[in-house]
């Protein structure tokens, strides 16, 4: 990956506006269609203040990748253009049976892998058509701002949420960004727009005070910390820090050394290179007012996020597109969020040595001990804060309401690029036993039936012992 394929990324963003720039005149009706995550949820408050500041009609729906059944309903509804935010790749087939071919006109701007479609009423921008990963390079939000950037340079200062997409997704390696990421941050700080500095990486360091800020960590997570409030008071007094200070103020000094008394409390946890990473790095923090809430990206995408996760993805959109008045609800959610996870932490922390070995992968049922809904985000915390192994694939499994079961598979960034695509394999193993997944290289999800549940660990383990193909 190089400048070529960024080039080619911008042309393809330069297309899309112009395919869009048209239809802001006022009489086309646009329906946007975005996912409930936190890079969803910036990519449809991105669209969503280009679209208000043409006065255009329009209204936005956060949803769940949308089925068959889904699409044929937008079809029937009365606009004349759909957009599509971190979703569509993989539903081309039914966008064209039930949107184009009804002759309504469609954009797609999506990171995930997924089909190729010509047709004249179709406009599509996605990394992986350009020779990027949209797993590392760049994410639906940085997609969404590629092309309203292209529409007019005064959208440029809704830059901040495009990064806080990226973080959303887990797209910050511990070197930093990648790909057309990397470039938006660097303009970001150029432009004034976005400050960085190193610190701790807990969520809530600037909403919550230290004490609190400790024991509700889940990114990462703390062994003998997280949950255990008179450990967390004790270690502040041993540092003589206020529990109610904001770890956020305690100065670069005093900050490194709670970092280093959490290293020692944790013990071997310490020793892992992934724990280290997730704890102590780079903060970034937006320098403008265009952000409505915290200005640490981070804790912005962590915000965001617990919206759509606790089911209430409009909070956080309300918040992105700048209302003021969402700010406690959300913050409301995050906590919640947060003891939520705790809970399902400690269960994963009990329940370490019943994980299970394949030979290419380790798994774990959760039944319905840990909630489907969660389950990915689980294992993406315990990967980072050193629970689990990193050295394979992690699997969860847990049942749904429904009678399925929801499968959630992860792969620590150390092992990008070992040629294992786990959301091909998980793919095609899903199918193979009558459900249906897929994803990025690096996560996936599939939901399968629940009496065949041993038949997809052969298929999983088959599959990826042929790299996921």
């Amino acid at each position: 990956m190089g400048r070529a394929e960024i080039k080619r990324f911008r042309r393809a963003s330069e297309e899309v506006a112009a395919f869009l720039r048209p239809r802001l005149d006022g009489k086309t009706r646009i329906k946007v269609v975005s996912h409930t995550d936190a890079d969803g949820i910036a990519s449809a408050a991105i669209l969503a203040r280009c679209l208000y500041s043409y006065n255009v009609p329009f209204t936005v729906k956060l949803w769940r990748p949308p089925s068959d059944d889904d699409i044929a309903q937008l079809g029937a509804e009365n606009y004349g253009l759909y957009i599509f935010l971190d979703q569509g790749s993989g539903q081309l087939d039914a966008i064209n049976k039930y949107l184009l071919a009804r002759d309504k006109e469609v954009i797609i701007i999506d990171h995930h892998p997924g089909q190729l479609l010509e047709h004249p009423k179709l406009s599509c921008l996605n990394p992986h058509n350009c020779g990027l990963s949209g797993s590392t390079d760049v994410s639906a939000s940085g997609a969404v701002f590629s092309v309203v950037e292209q529409l007019d340079l005064r959208f440029r200062s809704l830059i901040s949420l495009a990064i806080v997409g990226a973080i959303g997704d887990r797209q910050e390696m511990s070197s930093g960004f990648t790909g057309v990421n990397d470039t938006l941050l660097k303009r970001s700080v150029d432009l004034g727009l976005v400050r960085e500095r190193d610190g701790l990486r807990m969520t809530r360091r600037s909403l919550v005070p230290a004490v609190e800020c400790l024991r509700t960590s889940i990114r990462p997570y703390l062994l003998g910390l997280s949950d255990n409030l008179s450990s967390c008071r004790s270690l502040l007094d041993s540092l003589g820090i206020s529990h109610s200070s904001l770890i956020s103020e305690l100065g670069a000094e005093m900050e490194r050394r709670l970092a280093d008394a959490i290293f020692s409390k944790v013990g071997a946890q310490a020793a892992k290179e992934e724990f280290r990473q997730a704890l102590w790095g780079t903060i970034l923090t937006t320098a403008n007012e265009d952000l409505v809430g915290p200005k640490e990206l981070g804790e912005y995408a962590a915000l965001i996020d617990a919206c759509g996760n606790m089911k209430k993805p409009e909070i956080g959109f309300a918040l992105a597109v700048g209302d003021g008045s969402y700010q406690i609800d959300a913050l409301g959610l995050l906590s919640n969020y947060h003891e939520r996870m705790l809970r399902a932490l400690e269960w994963l922390v009990d329940k370490l040595a019943s994980f299970k070995l394949a030979a290419n992968f380790r798994y774990i049922y959760a039944g319905k001990d840990v909630d489907s809904a969660i389950l990915g985000e689980m294992i993406s915390l315990a990967i980072e804060s050193a629970l689990i192994p990193a050295d394979q694939p992690v699997v969860g499994m847990a049942d749904t309401a429904e009678g399925h079961v929801k499968i959630s598979a992860r792969v620590a960034p150390s092992l990008i690029g070992m040629g294992v695509n786990l959301g091909q394999a998980i793919a095609r193993a899903a199918t193979a036993v009558g459900g249906y997944g897929g994803g990025h290289d690096v996560s996936a999800a599939a939901r399968i039936p629940r009496d065949r549940l041993d038949d997809f660990v052969r298929e999983l383990d088959s599959a990826m012992s042929r790299g996921g193909l």
